[in-house]
């Protein structure tokens, strides 16, 4: 059996294959032979570039992790502007790292085909928020593709460099976990053979094309862009994407876009509606193909909109709605008959199409008491840190250095990472909301109760200058983020923190990779999305340069000596960086840099104080019934960190 590396560089066309939606998307640009492709790792769009990156030094095109996604962007728009294919993929969050350039480059557009896949993420599975980044496509005036399965998503990716060339602008397409993440069958077609030269012109079809500053001014760049909207509009019309199904004497029309458009089909079969409801699969949220949209509201009475995410495609049907047919009533997200938030799926499609058809939906009584036998089943609890994890060390160590401030509030500003499950909390433990005027300290029992804030990449170390200027004084102020976060969106703010002269200890836990997503290279790394060595950048070194005097760099394994340099950082006047440095586990065992040691815990020793269990790994196990701590040996990885906690030395490390 070929592996999908192999699979994904094969020029059969016709050939069925099983591809995850990355993976589809990336194929689909390979495909249409791109020459560029540039990504900052996010889930769950990581897999595009990984997949483009192993098929690059075989098919002879370029592709690279940059430092983050405005780089991103920016490489792959450069390589669009001189002629050649590019892409560039992202999560939902990543998008928001690029909207100046995203919002500018569209003034004067592109030469090449640009592809901009973004992998949004409803029900926010590996996000902190659920944005709908559709509605970044119709805010920049551009097509929007969004794929209802993984041959759509490559199709519709090969096809987005042709017409991404046709109107001279990027062109959009939007995934959503289901999408990214899951497999499907999918159809090859022909490899593209385009070996174009790069060419530059500054004037070409318009003065200054590429300067959006430069005559006739950025107006009347603007005046273009609006004028190449009524071609994609005519364009999106005859896309085999949007489609349109019409029945005699039917009442009641769906309309779904992307995914949504697999969950309608289902829910409609599900209740036995096939052939009875108007159904308009739409391929294109934006713009719409306003005629299929119109004729469909023209021959029904009620409308459902089905779509994952925010209720655009809802609105903008409102919108035609009030000329094509004002007495029809358009249902949807907004309008409450679907949920507002979260997911949807063939359940929820199914009951919003029942109530409006009146068809009863089907049950299955058996199927409903196995359900509630599992939920007796299944105990909530919080992600983990791998065993062996260095940033159990880190937090243990800062969880020691914070608890010499007795009686203080400190605040830990966290950042996105592995180590943002340091404020995940514990499930199963009872949080209440405080009402308090005054500060309030919460004793840090285990690494999972650390952090106090967390939003976005590299947040933490601006937020914690934030309440440095506030004048917040009723704790130590600390930041953490980890290497390819400090890369990503740290550099300014540690420059920031320097030159004004704020006080904090901002701590960097350096990995070596950008683990969470997946173990992509980071400038730490020493090695290139498609393999070649590389030079290494030094954390301490780069914030030296940056004018930070105090910087303290210690072992991650060693709890003792990492606590002391937070300590010595916490008690400084200045500005402190500490870089608490250890490869991640898991990548160091696959890649036979570390030593597996034995664990053993000597029982009649063990007092059964539970210090060892709140460290969090989870190769620790508690006895109730003996009151005696345990060590799971598949999962142990013999890091030695739990040793270090246990304060009566029950806990040894061996060979």
């Amino acid at each position: 059996m070929s592996s999908t590396s192999e699979i994904i560089v094969e020029d059969s066309p016709g050939k069925r294959v099983l591809l995850m939606g990355n993976e589809a998307i990336a194929r689909g640009a390979i495909e249409a032979g791109v020459r560029v492709a540039a990504s900052y790792p996010g889930t769950p769009a990581s897999e595009i570039l990984e997949t483009l990156a192993a098929a690059a030094p075989k098919l002879g095109f370029y592709a690279e992790w940059s430092v983050n996604e405005k780089v991103a962007f920016e490489v792959a728009a450069g390589a669009a502007i001189t002629g050649v294919r590019s892409i560039t993929s992202m999560k939902n969050a990543g998008l928001n790292w690029v909207m100046d350039m995203f919002m500018t480059l569209v003034y004067g557009g592109v030469r090449g085909g640009f592809l901009i896949a973004v992998a949004d993420d409803p029900d926010a599975h590996y996000s902190s928020n659920e944005q709908d980044t559709r509605f970044a496509a119709h805010y920049a005036e551009i097509p929007c593709l969004e794929p209802s399965d993984a041959q759509e998503a490559k199709d519709m990716a090969r096809y987005a460099f042709e017409l991404s060339e046709q109107i001279e602008l990027p062109v959009f397409l939007r995934s959503v976990t289901r999408i990214s993440h899951a497999s499907g069958d999918v159809e090859l077609g022909k490899i593209e053979k385009r070996d174009r030269k790069p060419v530059f012109d500054k004037h070409w079809k318009m003065p200054w094309r590429w300067d959006v500053y430069g005559p006739p001014s950025a107006v009347e760049k603007h005046r273009w862009l609006h004028g190449q909207m009524p071609k994609i509009k005519k364009i999106v019309e005859g896309l085999p994407w949007n489609r349109l199904d019409l029945h005699e004497g039917q009442s009641v029309g769906v309309i779904a876009s992307g995914i949504g458009a697999s969950y309608a089909l289902d829910a409609i079969k599900l209740l036995g509606l096939e052939g009875r409801v108007a159904f308009l699969k739409i391929g294109t949220p934006t713009p719409l193909p306003e005629k299929l949209v119109e004729k469909l509201l023209k021959s029904v009475t009620n409308v459902l909109v089905v779509e994952e995410g925010e209720p655009l495609v809802e609105l903008l049907v409102k919108a035609l709605a009030k000329d094509a047919n004002p007495a029809v009533k358009i249902m949807g997200r907004f309008t409450g008959d679907m949920p507002p938030v979260g997911e949807i799926n063939i359940d929820i499609v199914a009951k919003a199409i029942s109530k409006l058809t009146g068809k009863e939906l089907p049950s299955d009584p058996q199927l409903e008491k196995v359900r509630e036998e599992v939920k007796k089943l299944v105990v909530p609890r919080s992600s983990t840190l791998c065993a062996g994890c260095p940033h159990l060390g880190t937090y243990w160590a800062l969880k020691r250095a914070l608890s010499k401030f007795g009686g203080k509030v400190p605040i830990v500003n966290g950042d996105i990472g592995c180590y943002e499950q340091g404020g995940y909390g514990i499930a199963g433990k009872e949080y209440k909301p405080s009402f308090s005027t005054e500060s309030v300290h919460y004793k840090i029992e285990a690494p999972y109760e650390t952090l106090d804030t967390n939003y976005i990449m590299g947040g933490g170390i601006g937020l914690m200058q934030g309440e440095f200027r506030a004048g917040y004084g009723d704790g130590p102020l600390v930041a953490v983020a980890g290497d390819s976060t400090f890369f990503h969106a740290c550099m300014p703010a540690v420059a920031n923190a320097v030159v004004n002269k704020a006080k904090g200890v901002f701590l960097v836990l350096d990995n070596s990779w950008t683990a969470m997503t997946g173990h992509q290279p980071d400038p730490v790394t020493g090695v290139t999305a498609m393999g070649e060595k590389t030079k290494t950048l030094c954390i301490e070194d780069v914030a030296r340069a940056l004018g930070v005097e105090f910087i303290r760099v210690s072992d991650s394994f060693d709890v003792r000596a990492t606590q002391e340099a937070i300590e010595e950082a916490l008690k400084s006047d200045k500005f402190a960086i500490v870089v608490s440095r250890r490869v991640c586990t898991l990548q160091a065992m696959r890649l036979k840099q570390y030593t597996r040691k034995k664990m053993f815990l000597e029982k009649d020793t063990c007092t059964g104080c539970r210090l060892c269990v709140s460290l969090g790994c989870p190769a620790i196990t508690f006895n109730t019934e003996e009151n005696k701590a345990g060590i799971d040996p598949i999962i142990c990885v013999g890091c030695g960190i739990c040793a270090q906690v246990c304060p009566v030395g029950a806990i040894k490390v061996g060979e």
